[in-house]
């Protein structure tokens, strides 16, 4: 499975939560959509100091419970230019500065392909930090929307 390893700086996304987040293999994953329809339409303009060009991550964080739950917190974020004060409506998030794996993977079959990178880390054996993943929208076309493949990355633990 194709990857690569890149160094990164602390990053700095502000954007909205998925409220209850949601179950993994269920059909709240249909509710992500809506999520990016309500960033972009709703909230977008209300985020101050956006990164030019704009750079959009799914932001995926797993609870303390996730074993007994299979639920997961989600996050459709923008990037910012450092730590921001927002809306009440907004929430802000930090990615650490390290090192981290990122596989390209096609969007229009996202859930399978993650499924893949997970067995791929699972197999390889790769010391990845398992709490998070970041799904990094990396085209510059100012829309989560305009993007065909991303990135699925992982912090590697040191």
């Amino acid at each position: 499975m194709k990857y690569i390893v890149k160094e990164f700086d602390t990053r700095y996304y502000a954007g909205i939560e998925l409220l209850g987040g949601f179950k993994i293999n269920s059909d709240d994953q249909k509710k992500i959509p809506g999520l990016w329809e309500e960033l972009e339409n709703v909230y977008l303009d209300d985020i101050p100091q956006k990164k030019d060009p704009m750079r959009f991550i799914g932001l995926e964080i797993y609870r303390i419970d996730f074993k007994e739950t299979k639920t997961v917190d989600y996050y459709a974020m923008v990037e910012t230019d450092g730590l921001i004060e927002v809306e009440e409506n907004l929430v802000t998030k930090k990615l650490p500065k390290g090192k981290y794996v990122l596989f390209p993977i096609k969007k229009s079959d996202i859930t399978n392909e993650i499924k893949k990178v997970y067995r791929y880390i699972e197999n390889e054996e790769m010391n990845v930090h398992l709490g998070f993943h970041v799904e990094d929208y990396h085209s510059e076309k100012d829309s989560h929307f305009n993007n065909e493949s991303l990135y699925l990355s992982f912090k590697l633990d040191d």
